[in-house]
This record gives structure tokens, C-alpha cells and sequence, in this order.
């Protein structure tokens, strides 16, 4: 029995949503751009459909491959060679079809293909591991609409077809999706929708220009960022529009900028510059303490020690203490030039303490686009896209919390604290921290810890030789609300 009358044979009800229902939905779980992609620019949609085409029932293959052992559903399917070819046409249908394909522009389709099966094979019983992302953190924010959930159902159906499913399983296949619609489909509001036609006119003249000047891409992406800003998808549309502004070239569009990006935070238009690839990994955990940025030339005769405590055994989170002389005056600690990176998709430092009037400079080592960006009262921005080494820096001139994110992928974030105290220093994992050389007196004591808008505030005594305090905090937790898109719309949950 070859592969493709097996792959017919077992699509009864229990097998239908494993098979190929999850499939759909682990394609929706990496189209938002969690994977790679080497191109300078944001590559075309229209690569993976150039794909090698999956071997059909008449191959060389399909007619070579031995009859499927009973067993398991994986087994009873074919085995992983028999996943791989649906999952290869399924992808290629999507990513060839403009209704859905500009959610791949920074996506390593090879790369999502090897989800794609490995999800599967765990799905259906097979002996793989699967790492990518779970639905939820996958999907969330991403609004996608009715046009979209059909453009994938229907390249589900062409799947089928070519692997010679019949007509009656087909339909038993994809009535098992509807269920999954509602998880899937969240279109944005109504009011998300408001716009000004003249501007959307603009556009599609604009787009015209762009594809008669021979940048087709750059004219795709500049259309569909189009289709989803009329739709309200308004941080799908700014990022479709950010691919575009880099494909046509620094200026091309720029007066389409305000019809995209009203509503989000001050965008920073400064050139790019440039980090040797070579460049150390930074810390991954916690940055910053002003006796290791400046130590004294003279030791003081005071020291304090101190340590989080949180209820029953809880973990406490990483937390910034800041100490400052409640009389007198002190000294202002300079500022500083510190790096936050993006470096595997995940930033690194997590946690970093500067002094008010720092610069951070936001490198990205990655080979897929990042957008830097925060809405924090303390300091908004928006960095825009780029990679491969490319940087460009904030200077922060007030006090607060700075909660950084990444606008394209939701399970990134970082904190940034900024401090006007002159002694300043982050907790070790065990939840401690000490000031080795204070001046002797009272001081207002702070501690920001990377959940809190505000700080916890309490009077210490320093005198002369060793002093102890124990500060009373929240215990860290596993998740919390993820920061929103740089509209801000909620984007379900992250890692804390």
C-alpha cells in the first residue's frame, strides 16, 4: 500500500483534527515571524512556493515506499516522510497565496517547516520533540481575520487534493477546523478601522509607482500593509509598512508615515549604525551597580547588606536598590553607554540599572528582523526594523521603569530602570545585595523591582561598619500580561 492511499485510509474522526487540523493550526503558530530569514530586506512572499513540490501518488517515491505499518497513527500515516510531504505542499499553497502569505516575510521557512512536521509527529504518536511555540503565545495579537482563517483552510483543501484524499474525507477533514475558528479568527475592532480615505488613495498610488519602478516586493508589501490598515489591523499593517519603507529605500514613502504609525510611540529616525558581528554576548540575567560603574577613591566607613524577603518560599524577583542621603549633597553618579542586545530572540540584559541622562544602544545579532520599541511614561520609542548587527541608541533623561519589547515577537521583553540616586545596585539570585562603601547617615531607600511602575520606599540608618536590612516584596511570578503591540493591544502572555 503506498503512502498516499495509507494517508487516506486513516483520516477517521479521531485522526482528523491530529493530522492535519493541528498542521493548520501549528502554521498559524509560526506565520507571525518566529523564525529565520538571511535576506537584507524582508524576503518575497512568493519564495516558498518556488519550493520543491511534495512527491505525489504517481512518483518515483511515492511508488518506492514500503506499505505503513500497523500501529500507531504516526506509524498508521506513513511515518515522518509522509508528514513532511503534506506539510511541504500545505506551506507552499500558503505562502503563494496573497491573502495570507505577507505573514512570512520574517519567517525561515525551512526552518518552520521542520516545526511543522516535528508538531505532528508529536501530535500522531512519533518519536520527535517539538520546540516551538505554543498557540497561544503564538497567535496572540495577531488579529487575524476571516479572509485570513479561509486562505488557510483552502490551502489545506489543495493539500488533500494533491495526496488524492477523497472527496468525503476531505470534507470530514475540514469540518473539523470550523470548531477552531473562534480560537483563531479575533479581527480587530470596528473603531480600529477609522481612516482617512484620501491617505489610503495615496497609498495605492504610491504602491503603483514602487512596482513601475521595477520594486514589485516592496509594491506587495506596501499593498498589504494597505488591505490591513483599512482592515484595523494596525500593528500587522505599521509592520508590513516598515518591510516596504526599508524594500523602496530610506524616503521613497516617508509621507505615508503618519497614515501607519498614528498612535504609536515617537519613532527614532536616526541612521543605523553598525556592531561587528564578533561582538561578546552580553549577561543574560541583570546589569548595573554604581560601585562597579564608579568606585570611590575612598572608602567610606559605612557598608549595608541586605535581602528580599517574600512569602512561604516563594522566588523573589530581581530588583533594583537605590540609596539616596535624605540631607546634604551628594554627588551625581555620569552617565552612562550601556547595551541591551537582541541575541537568539531574547534580550539581553534582562534587567539594567543606568543613571538618569544614560544612552542604550539596542543592537540586534539575529538573523530576523527585530522592532525595538516602549511605551513606558518615563520614555516611549520606537526603534523600527532591522538586524544582522545593526543598532541604533535611546538616551533616557528621567527616572523610571522602561519596559522594553519587541514588536514582532510578543514573548520578547526587557526592563530598564533609570536612577537619579547616586548609590544604585541589582539583587543576586538569592534575592541579596550590598553596598560595600556609604557615607554614615539616613538615606531614602528604594527598591524597583521589574513587575512595579513605582518603587517600594522605606528610611535606612547607615553607621559606622556592617548594616542589615531585610525589604518585604511581591514574589516573582511565573507570567504577567504581556506588554502590548506599540498600539497598544494586549498580546496575551509571556515568559516572566
Amino acid at each position: 500500500m503506498s503512502k498516499t492511499r495509507d494517508f487516506r485510509s486513516v483520516l477517521n474522526p479521531a485522526a482528523r483534527l491530529g493530522v492535519v487540523g493541528i498542521a493548520a493550526l501549528a502554521t498559524l503558530m509560526q506565520v507571525a515571524g518566529c523564525a529565520s530569514s538571511n535576506s537584507e530586506a524582508p524576503p518575497p512572499a512568493t519564495g516558498p512556493a518556488a519550493h520543491a513540490a511534495a512527491p505525489g501518488p504517481g512518483s518515483a517515491a511515492a511508488a518506492a515506499a514500503p506499505a505503513a505499518p500497523a500501529g500507531s497513527l504516526f506509524d498508521r500515516l506513513g511515518g515522518k516522510p509522509a508528514i513532511t510531504a503534506v506539510v511541504d505542499e500545505f506551506v507552499a499553497r500558503v505562502a503563494a497565496d496573497k491573502r495570507i502569505n505577507l505573514r512570512f516575510i520574517n519567517t525561515d521557512i525551512p526552518q518552520l517547516k521542520v516545526y511543522l512536521v516535528d508538531f505532528v509527529c508529536v501530535a500522531t504518536g512519533g518519536p520527535c520533540k517539538y520546540e516551538g511555540r505554543d498557540m497561544h503565545a503564538a497567535n496572540a495579537g495577531m488579529q487575524l481575520v476571516d479572509e485570513e482563517f479561509t486562505a488557510l483552510v483552502e490551502a489545506l483543501a489543495g493539500a488533500l487534493v494533491k495526496f488524492n484524499v477523497g472527496q468525503r474525507e476531505q470534507n470530514e477533514v475540514l469540518g473539523a477546523l470550523g470548531p477552531l475558528k473562534d480560537q483563531i479568527v479575533d479581527p480587530p475592532p470596528a473603531e480600529a478601522q477609522a481612516h482617512d480615505p484620501a491617505m489610503e488613495k495615496v497609498a495605492a498610488e504610491q504602491a503603483a509607482a514602487l512596482r513601475e519602478s521595477g520594486k514589485g516586493h516592496a509594491a506587495d508589501l506596501l499593498e498589504g500593509a494597505t488591505r490591513a490598515r483599512v482592515r484595523g489591523q494596525r500593528n500587522y499593517a505599521e509592520i508590513l509598512f516598515s518591510a516596504a519603507e526599508r524594500e523602496s529605500g530610506r524616503g521613497t514613502i516617508t509621507e505615508l508615515a503618519s497614515f501607519f504609525r498614528a498612535g504609536s510611540p515617537e519613532r527614532i529616525t536616526t541612521a543605523l549604525t553598525t556592531l561587528p558581528k564578533t561582538t561578546p554576548a552580553q549577561p543574560k540575567e541583570a546589569v548595573g551597580g554604581s560601585e562597579a560603574d564608579e568606585p570611590d577613591a575612598v572608602p567610606q566607613r559605612g557598608s549595608l547588606s541586605g535581602s528580599l524577603h517574600t512569602a512561604a518560599t516563594a522566588e523573589a524577583p530581581i530588583t533594583v536598590i537605590t540609596l539616596t542621603p535624605t540631607k546634604g549633597k551628594y554627588k551625581a553618579r555620569h552617565a552612562k553607554h550601556r547595551i541591551i542586545e537582541q541575541r537568539e530572540r531574547q534580550f539581553a540584559p534582562r534587567v539594567m540599572v543606568v543613571p538618569v541622562g544614560s544612552t542604550v544602544t539596542f543592537p540586534n545579532f539575529d538573523p530576523v528582523f527585530h522592532n525595538v520599541f516602549s511605551l513606558s511614561p518615563a520614555r516611549a520609542f520606537d526603534l523600527g526594523i532591522y538586524k544582522d548587527g545593526e543598532t541604533r541608541e535611546v538616551q533616557f533623561t528621567k527616572e523610571g521603569v522602561i519596559e522594553v519589547g519587541c514588536n514582532l515577537h510578543a514573548n520578547m521583553s526587557a526592563t530598564l530602570i533609570v536612577v537619579s540616586a547616586p548609590h544604585y545596585v541589582i539583587t543576586n539570585a538569592k534575592g541579596q545585595f550590598n553596598f560595600k562603601s556609604l557615607a554614615l547617615g539616613d538615606y531614602t531607600m528604594k527598591a524597583w523591582t521589574e513587575a512595579s511602575a513605582e518603587p517600594l520606599t522605606k528610611i535606612v540608618h547607615v553607621k559606622a561598619g556592617s548594616n542589615n536590612v531585610t525589604i518585604d516584596v511581591a514574589p516573582r511570578t511565573s507570567s504577567r500580561l504581556a506588554r502590548s503591540d506599540k498600539f497598544g493591544v494586549p498580546r496575551g502572555k509571556v515568559p516572566f
